[in-house]
């Protein structure tokens, strides 16, 4: 098992370019974790604490315009659309940081900050895509296993830097060191594997683009469920040992189960083919998610000493479902439709976690940590649902959109 995971990481990272655009992707994986803690530190030392988590959420809606610049990426060059976005991302920034130097009113960081997540390049979607064209059909769930470990080591280091950068140097310097981070990613991106390749036309499509697909929609919303899920576990266990204050052992527990999912992510990647085509229909770890939830809830409501090792079994499902949610939009997406698909993925996400913060506060008031882990589980297992209602079926052609009117039988 070793020998054969590393041997299919050493083919994955042997394909020409894949190394350059892996770093770019790491580089981009920081920007999810540290922008909303680098806004919340320089907006809260010049405004109210109030007003400046409105300036973080306004970024967050915001960023859910991705689906647009996702279109963009299907229908125009790369360097078309990155390089504009990045000169308009980077001066949205700058421009934040002076409003925010010079004590401007709480609209004014509101309006920029929709416009930086607005104009942010949308790394990961390119990432996705271009490897998906240039990596062998054997080696495409390493490539999105290495996506998933790379995306939660992003999550775990990016929140603490941003952190470090704001109290030990000054407020803005997080915020400058994530837009340094997207100029450092855009070059890296457009020169990475398959960057390059030809596009062809995109034939004429529908205005609606992924959405008249009845399979995309239903992985869309096994990407919503997943996410409701995982921010409703988020946070409840941050609050562990005192419900409703962040505590030392929650955060342990949070990174306990990030370290379990980078894991599973790297372990999906070396499996043989069928076990790995199994673990990809998004119903598969879902669903394993859902039961070793369950168990966790269970451990908990025992005896505290069983939830570390409880959190392990969670963690590892957590990688193979990122891996199989984004792989299985990417079988069903239509050609020229590849990176406004995986965006759409990356907005149900985002949506979903919205309401999953919101929701996981109140189940914990009302259910305490048991309630709201049993809420988590029950949004797991609506995905794992929508998940067994996707097609099984890949398409025959590359790039080539099931049916709208597919059924899961």
């Amino acid at each position: 098992m070793a020998t054969d995971l590393a041997r299919k990481y050493r083919l994955l990272f042997a394909v020409p370019g894949l190394r350059l655009s892996a770093l770019a992707a790491l580089t981009g994986k920081f920007q999810p974790g540290m922008y909303p803690v680098a806004l919340l530190a320089l907006a809260s030392d010049r405004l109210d604490y109030s007003d400046a988590t409105l300036v973080v959420a306004a970024a967050s809606f915001g960023a859910m315009t991705t689906p647009l610049r996702g279109r963009l990426l299907d229908r125009y060059p790369y360097t078309a659309v990155l390089w504009p976005l990045l000169v308009l991302h980077l001066g949205s920034l700058l421009l934040f940081v002076a409003a925010a130097r010079a004590r401007t009113g709480t609209a004014v960081l509101v309006c920029l900050s929709v416009l930086a997540s607005v104009s942010m390049p949308p790394i990961g979607t390119l990432t996705r895509v271009m490897w998906r064209k240039v990596v062998p059909d054997d080696l495409r769930t390493t490539a999105l296993a290495l996506d998933s470990v790379l995306a939660d080591f992003g999550f775990m280091v990016g929140p603490v830097a941003a952190v470090a950068l704001a109290r030990s140097i000054t407020p803005d310097a997080a915020l400058l060191a994530c837009g340094l981070l997207v100029a450092v990613a855009v070059p890296l991106g457009l020169r990475g594997a398959g960057a390059r390749a030809p596009k062809e036309a995109p034939p004429r499509r529908h205005w609606a683009g992924p959405l008249c697909s009845s399979a995309l929609r239903r992985v869309f919303s096994v990407a919503f469920c997943f996410f409701l899920g995982v921010n409703i576990m988020e946070v409840s266990l941050a609050s562990y040992g005192h419900k409703g204050e962040v505590t030392l052992a929650g955060g342990a527990l949070l990174s306990l189960i990030a370290m379990a999912s980078m894991a599973g992510a790297a372990l999906l990647g070396g499996l043989p083919a069928r076990a790995a085509r199994r673990l990809m229909r998004p119903t598969v770890p879902l669903g394993g998610n859902a039961v070793c939830l369950l168990l966790l809830a269970a451990a908990g409501f025992v005896h505290p000493l069983l939830v570390p090792p409880a959190c392990l079994p969670v963690g590892f499902c957590l990688g193979p479902c990122f891996a199989s949610v984004y792989g299985t939009a990417a079988d069903h997406a239509g050609k020229g439709e590849e990176a406004e698909t995986q965006s759409w993925v990356a907005a149900a996400m985002m949506a979903g976690g919205a309401l999953g913060a919101a929701v996981g506060g109140w189940a914990l008031a009302h259910g305490g940590l048991t309630g709201a882990l049993l809420l988590a589980s029950a949004a797991w297992a609506a995905g794992a649902v929508c998940g067994a209602r996707v097609p099984r079926l890949r398409p025959a052609v590359e790039g080539a959109r099931v049916p709208s009117g597919a059924s899961a039988d």
